[in-house]
């Protein structure tokens, strides 16, 4: 039905199309998706994503982090781990590390994530997820905790919802070319505009090459991205966009970071410290490879003054595949046995969301009703080989001091367990933004419906097993705000969540959704020229069926009973006169596991959640000169700071807290000589003191050794 209502409109839209008609003027910023105000400032007002209409920041009752294109680009930010750095409440596990995925957490738990306001896939493991350049988004928002009511099966810690670059109505040229630390090399494109006279067909092209090693041994991380789209518009009130994205990464290596054991990173060991850039793998069998596509299409027809219908579908297909070479055991503190492995993952996902936006009025009270109705199918494929240990005397043990590779061919090992998985969900939503006078009311309800089946064969028994699930639930979200003449929007809102969990334990059993609830309160502050935006928000969430790494194999999961997360959290973006930008941040977060399941002995009962640091804080200060011989001239310094955390539920591995400096300079060469208009260098420096720290320690061989002080130069041309 949702699929006839998308031809319908089409058809209806195209036969308009064919009479002689007066276009309206239309200005189209980055695409039908972002407000004027899209990677303008560092100080964003609007947002599609929170309420997934048009809507107004201040308006919205939950806590909402914007990261701009400007803010992107200002601080070099090629990663969304990298760009959510200054994000308060956000904790990258890994820091910037990984060249597979972006492992993050928000209010503590890992977040659902979508582009282009779709869920992108996940797979049966989590290894078949896209790892998305920054160079590809035009700004990426960080919704704070659930929005089920809107989105469906998502995590109660928050949403990071991230917005493509889209055709412009005006002609947009960029060509960038970089280099910097550990030989890393990029050249990328932006073009865009309208490709006819009248304007009628609007067109992007963005891509990237990427080659690149990293602060550890081995390890590179080269890329190539490619994005068309075309957006058409049939008449002033409908349009069509198509998009595509296709990504191939490479890394030698294995794609992430070295696991390292806790003595000689987290410990001291009496063999010393293990070097960060120490590489424990082996270079002839250590590869990871992803390739991704994504396919699909946004309609938007506006059918009256107070209707519209928008219907976004699409295809993604992700294949990765991993093998490395990892520690298992220390035999002494600086000798290792190590064994070989593969996990390759598929995923293929088709989903498609429909849209009727409605605007009325009850006497003195205004309403906008959003009605929706979406539905998605994954399926993925999981393999997980056998270990092949490398053991005395047949092979010697690693010396992490002292390492040789010359092991000889390592064979791929044999399968140890095939996962095949489906799942449908089909979600039914509405949504109601009601106004009188200066107060705001939120009500919006969702019912998900999903019918998953999970297959699973295991060599030692040759046999397949079948588990399926069909878990349904309504959640949903009130909120309630005043807006005073002042900027100042006091709020409190109430939202739930529900998340089925795919996948199986170590013995093959199937997990419970996780359900969360969250009481919010905060406020928002918006000054009259909409140069300061400043948020403050106090929460409460908890969440049952919490999954967390099994200590007995942590290549599984298993789920704790009730988990407990209560912070606040401060947020300030602002553009000053003089050339003056400014981004400040701050979260405490208290975490603590109420409740174990029933058979947990693990003790973890009263401790805290793992990657969750009890305080954080950013600053960033940007100053550009306008006036005199140096105008044009940019500087940038930022100060994040996290506090300790621990690595494991168990909090066994308590991390040291750590503070690092970014610095940035720029230079419009425009200002230099007009010849040059359009040309800017720029150069950013990140961890410049060079500070040597822990990210995280999964376990007694899992720990990991954050990025060394990187520097990139940047040359940009804009015409």
């Amino acid at each position: 039905m949702a699929a006839c209502l998308g031809v319908l409109a089409a058809s209806s839209a195209f036969a308009q199309s064919q009479a002689p008609a007066q276009l309206a003027p239309v200005l189209v910023r980055g695409g039908i998706d972002q407000s004027p105000e899209l990677g303008d400032t560092y100080a964003a007002t609007r947002s599609r994503s929170a309420s997934k209409t048009d809507t107004a920041l201040s308006s919205t009752t939950q806590a909402v982090n914007v990261v701009t294109r400007t803010e992107m680009e200002r601080q070099g930010s090629t990663s969304v781990a990298q760009a959510l750095r200054y994000t308060p409440g956000v904790t990258a596990q890994y820091g910037d590390t990984d060249a597979r995925h972006d492992w993050l957490t928000v209010r503590g738990f890992t977040p659902g994530r979508y582009l282009d306001g779709l869920l992108l896939p996940f797979g049966a493991r989590g290894y078949s997820q896209p790892r998305l350049d920054t160079y590809a988004l035009e700004r990426i928002e960080v919704l704070k905790g659930p929005s089920s009511g809107l989105y469906g099966q998502t995590s109660p810690g928050g949403t990071v919802a991230m917005t493509s670059k889209r055709p412009t109505a005006e002609p947009l040229r960029e060509i960038v070319v970089q280099g910097g630390s550990f030989d890393r090399y990029r050249g990328s494109f932006d073009l865009g505009g309208p490709a006819d006279a009248e304007g009628r067909l609007l067109y992007r092209l963005t891509g990237l090459i990427q080659e690149s090693n990293s602060s550890f041994d081995t390890l590179t991380d080269d890329k190539r991205f490619f994005a068309p789209s075309l957006t058409w518009r049939f008449s002033a009130d409908t349009s069509l966009n198509l998009s595509a994205q296709f990504q191939e990464t490479h890394s030698r290596g294995g794609g992430g970071a070295p696991a390292l054991p806790v003595n000689g990173v987290l410990w001291r060991s009496s063999a010393g410290d293990i070097p960060r850039e120490r590489y424990v793998g082996d270079p002839d069998f250590d590869r990871f490879h992803n390739e991704q596509l994504l396919l699909g299409y946004t309609l938007d027809h506006r059918i009256n003054d107070r209707a519209s219908f928008r219907q976004t579908a699409r295809y993604s297909e992700v294949d990765t595949h991993t093998q490395r070479v990892q520690i298992g055991l220390m035999a002494t503190e600086k000798d290792a046995v190590r064994y070989a492995w593969r996990f390759p993952e598929r995923s293929r996902v088709l989903q498609i969301d429909n849209q009727l936006d409605l605007r009325l009025r009850t006497g003195p009270v205004s309403h906008a009703l959003l009605l929706g109705l979406d539905y998605l199918q994954e399926d993925s494929r999981f393999e997980e080989s056998a270990l092949t240990l490398f053991m005395p005397p047949s092979y010697p043990l690693f010396d992490l001091q002292d390492p040789r590779y010359d092991i000889g061919p390592i064979a791929s090992p044999a399968a140890a367990m095939k996962i095949r998985q489906r799942r449908d969900q089909l979600g039914v939503y509405a949504q109601n933004l009601m106004s009188y006078e200066r107060w705001q009311l939120t009500l919006a309800g969702r019912y998900d419906r999903t019918d998953a089946t999970t297959r699973t064969w295991r060599a030692a028994s040759s046999t397949w097993s079948r588990v399926d699930t069909d878990p349904g639930r309504l959640t949903g979200r009130v909120g309630l705000a005043y807006q005073f003449d002042s900027g100042i929007t006091p709020y409190a809102s109430y939202a739930t969540s529900f998340q089925p969990v795919m996948g199986t334990d170590r013995n093959g059993g199937t997990f419970s959704p996780t359900t969360g609830k969250q009481l919010e309160l905060g406020v928002k502050y918006v000054s009259p020229d909409q140069r300061l935006v400043a948020t403050a928000a106090a929460f409460q969430l908890d969440q049952k069926n919490v999954s967390a790494p099994d200590p007995l194999n942590t290549s599984f999961s298993v789920q704790t009973g009730k988990v407990r997360i209560r912070g606040v959290e401060l947020e300030a973006k602002a553009n000053f006169d003089a050339g003056w930008a400014v981004t400040a941040g701050y979260a405490y977060t208290q975490s603590e596991i109420q409740r174990t399941n029933a058979g947990n002995t693990n003790g973890q009962a009263g401790n805290a959640l793992a990657f969750v640091p009890r305080h954080q804080a950013s600053l960033w200060l940007d100053k550009t000169l306008q006036e005199g011989p140096l105008a044009g001239l940019g500087a940038g310094f930022g100060l994040s700071y996290r506090g300790s955390t621990y690595g494991d539920n168990a909090n066994r591995y308590a991390i040291p807290a750590v503070t690092l400096a970014d610095a940035a300079l720029r230079l419009d060469l425009a200002r230099l000589n007009p010849t040059w208009r359009g040309a800017d260098l720029a150069l950013n420096v990140n961890n410049v003191f060079d500070k040597k720290y822990v990210t995280t320690c999964l376990g007694p061989v899992a720990c990991y050794w954050g990025a060394e002080r990187t520097v990139m130069a940047t040359a940009r041309y804009r015409w």
